[in-house]
């Protein structure tokens, strides 16, 4: 039946819905005790207002990647090697520890493994990084200094400066306090160490990184032109210094192969007398 209404003289007709309308509306109720899909409000006081929002949703989380994990053993992060927070974590330091460090590699503890003491609480290559810049521009500086000093002596004045030596120093700098350790690394790996967890790659890195800060003043000191005096300088430094290392691999390597500290202590006093026979040498 279709109503009809009259406005003015002009009948307006008002369809009514199809009997099928009615079917098409419906309404249903959720229950409000099950919020756990749902962001909630928390009205803590007057002036605070705090947002839950649960974890499940979508956009909730950043990714497995940016989302550390957790070792069972420790409350130390585990970062995954391809994100930014992995690397951070190595310069992590601060000024009083890389000082602390930095002293007792070249004032060594009887009786105190370095590695254990200062170390491998919290391994980084802050320290050695810039320990190794120092030491190439100290070596390259001290050495142009010592040949400067050695050509005005003898009366010959034409002398110019040798940019090489920073090139020839850095280079020899890093391979030693990268690349050995990294071999060194992987014949204890071979022999088993590795998996005893008695020293890690990281942990090797830093403690070859922090033995060379004595070679820094041992560089300035070289400029001396006393040749009993620099090679006494060589021994010191490489005596002081390689009790450091050896402390650092003996828990690793005294039960398999002796022979490797030996060829430890070799390479690092091969790299002062290295040096100081190709910067600072005195023919006197």
């Amino acid at each position: 039946m279709m109503p009809s209404h009259n406005r003015g003289d002009k009948l307006i007709e008002i369809d009514s819905p199809p009997a099928s309308f009615s079917t098409q509306l419906h309404f249903q109720d959720f229950p409000t005790n099950d919020l756990s899909g749902a962001a909630k409000l928390e009205v803590k006081n007057s002036h605070t207002l705090t947002f839950n929002h649960p974890s499940q949703t979508p956009g909730g989380s950043s990714g497995p990647d940016s989302t550390p994990t957790y070792n069972d053993n420790a409350d130390k992060p585990v970062y995954s090697i391809w994100s930014i927070e992995y690397y951070q974590q190595l310069f992590d330091v601060d000024t009083d520890q890389v000082i602390e460090r930095i002293l007792w590699a070249m004032v060594p503890k009887p009786g105190v493994n370095y590695l254990q003491q200062y170390i491998q609480s919290k391994p980084d290559l802050y320290g050695p990084f810039w320990i190794c810049i120092t030491l190439m521009f100290t070596i390259a500086i001290s050495g142009n200094l010592a040949d400067y000093l050695q050509t005005a002596a003898s009366g010959t004045y034409h002398w110019k400066y040798n940019f090489h030596a920073v090139t020839l120093a850095g280079t020899a700098i890093f391979a030693y306090a990268w690349l050995l350790p990294s071999c060194l690394w992987g014949i204890l790996k071979y022999q088993g160490a590795v998996h005893e967890g008695a020293i890690t790659l990281l942990e090797l890195l830093c403690v070859y990184g922090y033995s060379l800060a004595i070679y820094v003043p041992v560089s300035i000191l070289w400029v001396i032109h006393i040749g009993w005096l620099q090679w006494l300088l060589v021994i010191a430094g490489a005596a002081m210094s390689g009790y450091v290392l050896v402390s650092a691999v003996w828990p690793a390597v005294s039960q398999r192969s002796m022979m490797l500290l030996f060829i430890i202590l070799g390479f690092h006093f091969l790299l002062a007398a290295g040096f100081m026979l190709s910067y600072f040498h005195a023919s006197t």
